[in-house]
C-alpha cells in the first residue's frame, strides 16, 4: 500500500479558507496575503520538483547551493477552465556539473508524481538557466 496523504481545510460561507497544517496554517482566499487556488497548485509543484531533484543529486553525490523556481501558466478559456500549458524556469548559479544538474532536473520531471499529475490536462515545459552570480 502507498503512502498515505490527507488535507484538513475549513472554509466560511464565502472564499476565505484555512489549509490546517501540523506546522502551521496557509489563509486561502482573494486578498492580499492568501493563498489562491493556482498559488497552492503552482507551490505543490515546485514542491515535489525540488524535492525529487534533491533525491536525484544526493544519488549522483551533487550539491548545489540553491536553486529559484519561477512557475507561469496559461488557462483555457473554454470550460472547464484547466490549466493549457506550465513553464517551470530553474535558474541555479553556474556549476561544474551543469550538464549533469539539466539532465537531474529532466529525471526529476519524469519522476514528480505532482508534475506527471498535471501533465495529464497541460503541455508541461521546464527550463534551466545557470547564472553566474550566487542565489
Amino acid at each position: 500500500m502507498g503512502q498515505h496523504v490527507s488535507a484538513h481545510l475549513s472554509f466560511k460561507k464565502n472564499f476565505q479558507g484555512t489549509l490546517h497544517l501540523a506546522e502551521g496554517e496557509i489563509a486561502i482566499g482573494v486578498n492580499p496575503n492568501e493563498a489562491k487556488p493556482y498559488d497552492l497548485l503552482q507551490g505543490a509543484l515546485v514542491s515535489c520538483l525540488h524535492s525529487t531533484l534533491l533525491d536525484i543529486l544526493i544519488k549522483k553525490r551533487i550539491e548545489i547551493e540553491g536553486v529559484e523556481y519561477e512557475v507561469k501558466g496559461e488557462k483555457r478559456d473554454d470550460v472547464p477552465t484547466m490549466l493549457q500549458e506550465v513553464v517551470v524556469t530553474a535558474t541555479f548559479a553556474s556549476h561544474p556539473k551543469a550538464d549533469q544538474i539539466i539532465k537531474s532536473m529532466e529525471l526529476a520531471c519524469k519522476y514528480c508524481s505532482v508534475y506527471n499529475t498535471l501533465a495529464q490536462v497541460a503541455n508541461m515545459k521546464t527550463e534551466v538557466i545557470f547564472k553566474d552570480h550566487e542565489l
